[in-house]
């Protein structure tokens, strides 16, 4: 029996797929394998990535916004039809992701001896039950090549220091960071494509890498310049870009030429290029989307909105919870931390929206309409009055006393869960500078004399009868 060995990597890679996509049926499964060469052992290490389209799924009821979740199966048999090996795992995403632009790359790895063998995948919706197959034929290389497969990616970046685990949708190719991709999408918006070829010689030696992109006719739409390459002794990896600006809507084959002496090795894959039109309309769409998102919400604001925004968030947060946000990080910094200080606080995380936050930011704009106080330039989130409004809402019952005698004050109570009430008193000589004296929220203790503040009996009786509450234990003469 052939010996094959298997990894499962387990990370979901998600990714939104552009627009304008050629010869991809909606809701089919994609299969594209990259093999490479590993010579002390002799085997042909394969990895493998399947592209699973949301819409294939259907998303759970349980839970707000409710979930997709699917199993993956993966089955390699020899050219007996013998099973090497079956693996099977679950995976899991938000129902919003379930879009006809978006879908996940799963990844597997494994290596095989030489020969020849079949892939198969299959894609089980666990809702509906509804199931896509692919199937791909491999060979073993039976020695050693002159290059692997031609890897296309939509994102080749060098590991850092940083770097101890790949980013979702990455995998670890020696000191490279890949982005998966079964099958490379471009659009007019994003049209550089990165490239990753593995070149294996004996011994140390020199050549040339150039590319040439065919359309479906076998047309060569472009030729690169043979560009000089150098493989160290046992083999290197050669990576790089290409921008393709300008090149029309279609699909394409990628073929890299790799001349090392008197040797010449062809590796080719298929990308795609989407419309101009479909693209921009598709780009102001997910922009317009994205609004309603956190990301989407932090994205449109420079360094000082940012600071602005994290400013009343003291208001709701837990102790220490603002302890890690200053000033002096970097704009991206910022907006990821306001983006997971709203995201813990979603009703709805299953939904792009958040109703949390939209609120909070809404209240902001109310209080600083409604609570300015005369004289005063400090907004009126700031004030007691813009505070209490902001941690408990709109209140249910209002008592307002803005003439008479006595200075102005007002009492807001709240009977929703627990019954709160906040008495707050003008003190400014009419000016609307209101100040919380008194509340039975342990979290607003007002001040010690709050009764004595009042001035006039009557204002203490008027209020006592509101709240159904007795404060009238001091008499006339003690505000005199």
């Amino acid at each position: 029996m052939r010996e094959i060995q298997m990894m499962v990597l387990a990370a979901l890679a998600v990714l939104s797929l552009p627009p304008g996509q050629t010869g991809q049926p909606v809701g089919g499964l994609m299969l594209r394998a990259v093999r490479s060469y590993r010579a002390p052992e002799g085997r042909t290490e394969v990895n493998a990535f399947m592209q699973v389209p949301y819409m294939l799924l259907e998303p759970t009821t349980d839970g707000p916004g409710g979930g997709l979740s699917y199993r993956v199966v993966v089955k390699v048999t020899d050219s007996t039809g013998l099973t090497l090996l079956q693996n099977a795992w679950q995976n899991h995403a938000a129902a919003n992701d379930r879009q006809p632009d978006a879908f996940a790359v799963d990844m597997v790895r494994f290596s095989l001896a030489p020969g020849r063998y079949r892939l198969e995948v299959s894609v089980e919706d666990s809702v509906s039950g509804r199931r896509s197959a692919s199937v791909l034929d491999l060979e073993g290389f039976p020695k050693e090549p002159a290059a692997s497969d031609l890897l296309l990616s939509p994102k080749i970046r060098p590991a850092t220091a940083t770097d101890t685990v790949p980013r979702q949708a990455e995998l670890r190719w020696g000191r490279m960071l890949v982005t998966a991709a079964a099958q490379l999408q471009l659009t007019p918006l994003r049209s550089t494509a990165y490239y990753l070829l593995e070149a294996y010689s004996p011994q140390e030696a020199e050549g040339r890498l150039s590319f040439r992109i065919a359309d479906t006719a076998g047309t060569v739409i472009l030729r690169t310049a043979a560009t000089p390459v150098k493989v160290l002794e046992g083999g290197g990896v050669l990576n790089g870009q290409l921008d393709l600006t300008g090149l029309p809507q279609g699909v394409y084959t990628m073929t890299a030429v790799l001349a090392m002496g008197s040797q010449t090795a062809e590796r080719s894959a298929v990308f795609t290029m989407a419309a101009l039109n479909e693209t921009l309309a598709k780009d102001a769409q997910r922009r317009e989307s994205a609004k309603g998102t956190d990301e989407g919400y932090f994205a449109n604001l420079g360094p000082p909105a940012l600071d602005s925004v994290e400013e009343p968030l003291g208001i709701l947060a837990k102790s220490g919870e603002l302890g890690s946000y200053s000033k002096k990080l970097s704009p991206s910094a910022k907006r990821r931390f306001l983006t997971e200080f709203w995201q813990r606080r979603d009703p709805t995380p299953g939904t792009p929206q958040n109703e949390a936050r939209e609120t909070f930011y809404q209240g902001i704009a109310y209080a600083n309409a409604h609570y300015k106080e005369g004289g005063r330039t400090r907004p009126g989130w700031k004030t007691d009055r813009g505070r209490v409004y902001l941690r408990n809402g709109t209140p249910q019952d209002v008592l307002q006393r803005h003439e008479g005698r006595s200075d102005p004050y007002e009492v807001w109570r709240y009977q929703t869960g627990k019954d709160r009430y906040y008495i707050f008193l003008d003190r400014s000589g009419g000016i609307g500078m209101f100040q919380l004296i008194h509340s039975n929220d342990v979290k607003e203790p007002g001040i010690a004399d709050w009764k004595e503040s009042l001035h006039k009996v009557d204002a203490l009786v008027d209020i006592s009868r509101f709240l159904g509450i007795d404060f009238t234990q001091l008499t006339q003469d003690d505000y005199k």
